[in-house]
């Protein structure tokens, strides 16, 4: 394993490296993380709370693909990208960004080693001091155009230069990258020049560039910036060609959606793909058609079923199946709900299957809702309102439920606790009363005050709460609660 530092001593990547020999092991910035690996999947045993976006998982609460979850404080903090990070309070901070961060976010922390010839050098130094940067253009650094690539100041001019170039600038920067293409596309500054053309070259281009990827579509995707090259790919080339490159992932899906990089790829192959056949039978209007069309990744989809629960507990499996149901053409989306569906119980409070239920949750069916919600009751609102991230769950319930869901949430809380039960905390007392002194399950409650629809439990909910407001301020977690009350 080797680890890259940048200029302030800060580990910018790792790879994952084999640990005597059998169970894998990842090296995620100073901390150790070790991997067991049952049945093809690698399930990570750690302390560690990632920052969203990109580490472990997806979005706001869910894992996404690389862009930025949130890290909540202590108390309810968020788990990125697919998963959240309870802890202090509920205020969002910084999340550790991955592996496909923002762009620039490599070149920024990455060691500037500048890799420019004498004349180059002098080139763009010119270009840098010029009052106006449109008065240069590719044809001015043609030789050099390598060089530049591989520095972060020149390629930076390149890139901008081909948002705006006209076709002899764009062929004059194939002409020189096309031959120093395998360099480029996994260096930290010159993979984005590559990506530029993807984006703004013309058909002919894009036909060239793609055979530079027939055959290195897994081990481009394995690489930290070679796989934002193939993402750039499955957003710029068309269908068809597509298809033929989505070829190379047979009998590789689950090891790329278990590698940091690989992931991001296999997401976006699914995003990608769904969507062009969505929009093809919108166009055409012929019926079935993007179950036809999305039948070309059923492959990936069979192998994310045949692991679901296991992928699902994975930190970046997590992401795949979120994408799989935000994306996914009915049938598929349908297959994948019934395979989670058998799992409910055991993903609830995982610290990554949780955010697959929540996911289950938005884009589910009304049974899928109707299942998480007897597991909610059955297994005791107060006891998983209090639980890290089933407290998350419930929330989601209330938030996307319809009606009947949320009053039924609302009667559970409105229960006074009995005595003989394990905990005699709070016998005589209501639920409610004790979720609102709670870390986690006070949010809950805050989400039931904005939520509920108005009716009887809605009242009944209210009534309790301002019979007890004295008491409720004596509770640091109630106080948000005490504030909602004057509102309502």
């Amino acid at each position: 394993a080797y680890v890259q530092y940048g200029g302030d001593g800060i580990p910018v990547h790792t790879q994952p490296t084999v640990v005597g020999g059998a169970p894998q092991a990842f090296v995620l910035g100073t901390q150790h993380i070790s991997v067991s690996n049952p049945n093809g999947l690698a399930h990570i045993n750690t302390g560690m709370h990632y920052g969203a976006g990109s580490t472990p998982p997806g979005t706001s609460r869910t894992p996404s693909m690389g862009g930025g979850g949130n890290l909540k404080s202590p108390d309810r903090g968020q788990r990125n990208g697919g998963a959240d990070v309870r802890g202090g309070s509920r205020g969002r901070g910084g999340g550790l960004s991955s592996p496909r961060g923002k762009r620039g976010d490599a070149a920024k922390n990455a060691t500037a080693v500048s890799k420019l010839g004498p004349v180059a050098a002098n080139l763009l130094n010119e270009i840098r001091s010029a009052k106006s940067r449109n008065q240069w253009t590719i044809h001015d650094i043609q030789g050099h155009i390598v060089e530049f690539c591989l520095d972060q100041n020149g390629s930076r001019f390149i890139q901008q230069r081909l948002e705006v170039a006209n076709a002899n600038e764009k062929n004059a920067v194939m002409g020189e990258v096309i031959p120093a293409i395998k360099d480029l596309q996994n260096d930290v500054f010159g993979n984005y020049v590559v990506q530029k053309l993807f984006e703004f070259g013309t058909d002919e281009m894009k036909a060239g560039l793609k055979g530079t990827l027939k055959g290195n579509m897994l081990s481009l995707s394995l690489q930290m910036y070679g796989c934002r090259v193939v993402q750039k790919a499955l957003e710029s080339l068309d269908y068809e060609d597509l298809c033929e490159l989505l070829n190379e992932f047979h009998q590789h899906v689950l090891s790329c959606i278990q590698d940091q990089n690989g992931n991001h790829v296999m997401q976006k192959c699914i995003e990608v793909m769904s969507v062009k056949a969505k929009e093809a039978e919108a166009q055409t209007g012929q019926v079935g058609l993007s179950g036809t069309l999305a039948n070309r990744i059923q492959f990936i989809v069979d192998d994310v079923l045949a692991n679901v629960e296991g992928l699902c507990c994975h930190p970046y499996g997590c992401r795949v199946l979120q994408r799989m149901l935000e994306h996914c053409v009915e049938f598929q989306k349908i297959s994948t709900l019934d395979e989670i569906r058998l799992c409910h119980k055991t993903l609830l409070d995982d610290q990554y299957g949780n955010y697959v239920i929540q996911h289950v949750l938005q884009y589910g069916r009304e049974s899928d809702r109707n299942s998480l919600l007897e597991i909610i009751v059955e297994n005791d609102l107060l006891k998983l309102s209090r639980q890290k991230f089933a407290s998350n769950v419930v929330e989601k319930l209330l938030k996307y439920g319809n009606s009947a869901q949320r009053n039924a949430i609302v009667r559970e809380m409105l229960k006074v606790v009995g005595e003989g039960g394990a905990s005699q905390e709070g016998v005589g007392s209501s639920v409610l009363l004790l979720m609102v002194r709670d870390a986690y399950a006070n949010y809950v409650v805050q989400t039931a005050i904005d939520v509920v629809p108005e009716g009887n439990e809605k009242q009944m909910l209210l009534e309790e709460l301002r019979e007890n407001e004295v008491q409720l301020r004596n509770y640091t977690f109630a106080k948000h609660i005490v504030a909602k009350l004057g509102t309502k």
